[in-house]
């Protein structure tokens, strides 16, 4: 979005006091906007979604029997 054409002359109107409290204002929109942003990316990061494998792998009872292939090495 582009700056309105009224921010400039609204600013030079503005008194040094009131131009210092806006510029702090600005930096503190920007530190929200940071940090919104970087919460969105943290929780887009976290969600972790549980058992979307459920069903779809199958441990064989036998699965910690020794495998046959390697009897001569026991």
């Amino acid at each position: 979005m582009a700056m309105p054409a009224w921010v400039p002359e609204a600013w030079a109107r503005l008194n040094a006091d009131n131009q210092k409290q806006a510029g702090n204002f600005l930096q503190f929109l920007l530190s929200q906007q940071e940090a919104q942003a970087a919460e969105d990316v943290k929780s887009k990061k976290s969600k972790v979604q549980y058992d979307v494998l459920k069903g779809k792998i199958r441990v064989y009872d036998n699965f910690d029997d020794p495998l046959p292939e390697f009897e001569e090495y026991m």
